[in-house]
């Protein structure tokens, strides 16, 4: 796109800076960027293209709902280091605040991924934040390189070369993202979408950013956090990714996770009359290993789909995200025992536009793309770290992956070579969240969340330095907000509505 032209207005605020002043809701270091901090947004009904491109995932929203979502366009610099060079459109979403009560400003959203779109996440699921929408305008965004903000594009198809291995198939990947995509990807880090969530603070006419992040939407926070510690208003981060941990200690933890809820809900089905896993523990764990062995083996077809082993693992991980889904993995189970896979293939596709997920779909055909939302995950993660593990890595990778979990470790263990040969390097700047300036911020932590265990709140408490508080939520599953626990409801929506942070130690569930 063009450069920006700074406006009369940008030019007093230039000066304004110049002369030591700034308006209070812009607080630029950089007249550069003036124009973006001063910009009006235009709100209007959103498109039927944004709309359909949901996938009605959420509880059915009241009557009416759909209708009240307004869309508008963020313009930012591409580059903040070189603000009026050339910018880009990020694609935001709003519920304007219905009352009753006083307004208290914008609640911007971001529900994870990374990769995931935060308008599809407001339209498919807006609904469960009616409370809070009472005071606050709900805002989404879809971050750098995801949904309609400048999506990741990596071509339609692979070449394929001579070597067929896992390692020359991801390397092939990240090439073709680099044709396609190699003027973006330097440009997606977690950072710049931080800045991003500044200048939309600006925008909406906020003094400080009220905020609300699911999963990888508190690393985000975190960043935030840290880069504009005195911006901060009332900030909450539910399911909290780990600053301490890289990417290999990520993946163990995760592996580790999954496999105790694995284990939880193994124990929850035994305790049932039809329990299709058997009647004892080693029994169950037995018979999860033998329905991989044989998909592994026998793939099976449903309407023309395959289900096979990698299917069978994604539909397990998708039904520990929330205690609620097991009911439906007991019976796709019930299904599977009876020689049906429907069941399984339906739980693997749940997840499709689900927000808050933190590892790929299954992987695809040696000649396949992943989808969007996988290569903006990837090209995101891969410019947050600096880390590049390659094909020597590989094998201690899946050993070590599968001595935490024999059905989660070698289904994780691809991942290591996501950012093998990735075309622009890492950054890992965005594992600094220190913001001791910053006011207090509430975590929410879940003891049994498979993707982001729940020492990570500690961790990252402890790393913001700010005297945060952590809300401990006894059960099972990722984002405990969203299971609709009263009590952890009623603890965040005090602090938000209210700024009323529980005691430190305050547990729920």
């Amino acid at each position: 796109m063009a450069a920006v032209r700074l406006s009369a207005m940008a030019v007093v605020v230039a000066l304004l800076w110049v002369f030591g002043g700034t308006p209070a809701a812009t607080a630029v270091d950089d007249p550069g960027l003036a124009t973006f901090y001063e910009q009006t947004l235009s709100w209007e009904p959103c498109g039927k293209d944004l709309q359909n491109g949901a996938q009605g995932a959420g509880a059915s929203p009241p009557p009416g709902f759909r209708e009240r979502l307004e869309c508008a366009r963020l313009e930012v610099p591409r580059d903040y280091a070189h603000p009026t060079r050339s910018t880009m459109q990020v694609q935001l979403i709003r519920l304007k605040a219905t009352g009753p009560g006083e307004r208290l400003g914008s609640l911007v959203i971001n529900p994870g991924g990374p990769g995931a779109s935060g308008v599809n996440y407001l339209i498919d699921s807006g609904s469960a934040f009616a409370r809070l929408g009472q005071r606050y305008d709900i805002v989404s965004f879809d971050p750098r390189g995801t949904g309609h903000t400048e999506p990741i594009s990596c071509g339609s198809k692979l070449t394929t070369g001579g070597d067929d291995s896992l390692a020359a198939k991801e390397k092939r990947i990240n090439e073709a993202c680099g044709r396609y995509s190699g003027g973006l990807l330097r440009w997606v880090g977690t950072p710049d979408v931080a800045r991003d969530m500044d200048v939309l603070r600006a925008a909406v006419h906020d003094d400080k950013l009220n905020y609300l992040g699911f999963s990888y939407g508190t690393k985000l926070g975190a960043v935030y956090a840290h880069e504009f510690p005195d911006k901060v208003g009332r900030m909450v981060l539910d399911s909290v990714e780990d600053p301490t941990k890289n990417t290999w200690q990520t993946a163990l933890a995760q592996a580790r996770g999954f496999q105790q809820a694995l284990d939880d809900f193994a124990a929850d089905c035994l305790r049932t009359a039809d329990c299709p896993l058997g009647t004892d523990k080693s029994r169950a764990q037995e018979q999860l290993r033998t329905w991989y062995q044989q998909l592994s083996e026998r793939p099976m077809k449903v309407k023309g789909e395959t289900v096979d082993e990698t299917t069978y693992v994604y539909a397990l991980r998708e039904a520990l995200y929330s205690r609620s889904d097991w009911p439906a993995l007991r019976q796709a189970l019930a299904q599977l025992r009876r020689g049906d896979a429907a069941g399984i293939l339906r739980l693997s596709e749940s997840g499709g536009g689900s927000a808050t997920r933190t590892v790929p779909a299954p992987r695809v055909g040696q000649d396949e793309l992943p989808p969007q939302d996988q290569l903006a995950l990837r090209a995101i993660a891969c410019r947050d770290t600096s880390e590049r593990y390659d094909a020597d890595d590989y094998p201690r990778a899946e050993r070590e992956l599968t001595n935490a979990s024999p059905l989660f470790g070698p289904d994780i263990a691809p991942l290591m070579l996501d950012c093998y040969d990735w075309p622009v390097a890492g950054d890992d700047s965005s594992r600094e969240v220190a913001a001791p300036g910053a006011p207090p911020l509430l975590l929410v932590a879940t003891t049994n969340d498979p993707a982001t265990p729940y020492e990570g709140a500690f961790n990252m408490a402890r790393e913001l330095g700010n005297s945060s508080v952590v809300l401990t939520f006894h059960g099972e599953g990722h984002a405990a907000y969203t299971t609709q626990d009263p009590c952890v409801q009623r603890h965040v929506d005090d602090f938000l509505l209210n700024g009323v942070l529980p005691k430190a130690q305050t547990s729920c569930g």
